[in-house]
């Protein structure tokens, strides 16, 4: 059990260097050509572990084709390439708090989309999350909501998780007997071909960005560490420790991130982050009862 929570813990940490790294760059490498290259890179590492489970999983991969492009969409292309955009308007500690939402958002879509209806409590959680999300994007002020007054980076945050929330309620809907690497792969090359022509208008618009060590150490890492030794990180703590017991991980992500944002990026925690954070897991905490597997 103990490998299986430092697996958790391990995952957490890099999506929290990932949310740091985000934040810390996105002024030198704009947010599709970030997104795409950070994908790219998984691709060409996965794929010759990937190519005998491809050859195996082929016939089930070409019958549900579609429905792996539906799924490819929200979480490879849209997940990562929203929380990159939001990364150029809003602090990384910012985008880590409404990230930590994401347990009772899927909640909150399955209940729209499934017709899942929550009980009380996680009802109550939904609502107290969120209205903790609120408080930290409105940053404590009332009066930002009256008028409307929103950073369009936490409002793109809050359309990445909702995007990841969308994936995995459709993830439920359909069972797909492939491995997780040829699942892993093939939506990782859809959604890589997706951000495509979005990363194609970024480089004719700003043009392209330095390459040297620094960045290539970053992609390098954007690649393997929160793109695939997460997801198998969290995998094999969700398989052994279970659902509820690793969505309760996602809530280091805020305090890892705040920590290294703070040593990095010199940023600063006000009474509205801590005010809205404990909201936050006071929602989280009720909404587990049922909770659900979510892995960013």
């Amino acid at each position: 059990m103990a490998l299986a929570y430092s697996g958790l813990s391990l995952a957490v940490f890099f999506w929290a260097i990932n949310t740091v790294l985000a934040r810390g760059i996105i002024f030198q490498i704009k947010p599709m050509t970030l997104s795409f290259y950070r994908w790219l890179v998984a691709f060409v590492i996965i794929l010759p572990f990937a190519i005998p489970h491809l050859k195996k999983d082929g016939p089930l991969i070409k019958q549900h084709l579609g429905f792996l492009f539906v799924l490819a969409v929200p979480s490879v292309a849209a997940y990562n390439s929203f929380l990159y955009l939001g990364a150029q308007y809003t602090t990384a500690t910012n985008i880590s708090m409404v990230v930590a939402t994401m347990p009772v958002m899927t909640l909150l879509f399955s209940w729209i989309m499934n017709r899942e209806k929550p009980y009380p409590l996680q009802a109550l959680g939904v609502s107290i999350s969120l209205l903790g999300m609120v408080m930290i994007i409105a940053k404590g002020s009332w009066q930002q909501l009256s008028h409307l007054s929103f950073n369009p980076g936490d409002l793109l945050i809050v359309l990445s998780i909702a995007s990841w929330a969308f994936y995995s309620v459709l993830l439920k809907k359909k069972e797909i007997n492939i491995s997780p690497i040829s699942f892993l792969t093939v939506l990782i090359c859809m959604g890589t071909v997706c951000i495509l022509p979005f990363y194609l208008w970024e480089l004719v618009v700003f043009k392209g960005f330095e390459i040297n060590y620094t960045t290539a150490s970053i992609f390098l890492y954007l690649g393997i560490c929160p793109s695939i030794l997460s997801y198998i990180c969290w995998n094999y703590g969700v398989r052994t420790a279970g659902a509820s017991i690793a969505s309760i991980f996602m809530y280091l992500l805020p305090v890892f991130t705040s920590i290294i944002a703070y040593l990095f990026l010199k940023e600063s925690l006000f009474a509205y982050h801590f005010s809205g954070g404990v909201l936050i897991l006071a929602g989280l905490i009720l909404s587990s009862f049922k909770g659900f597997k979510q892995h960013p």
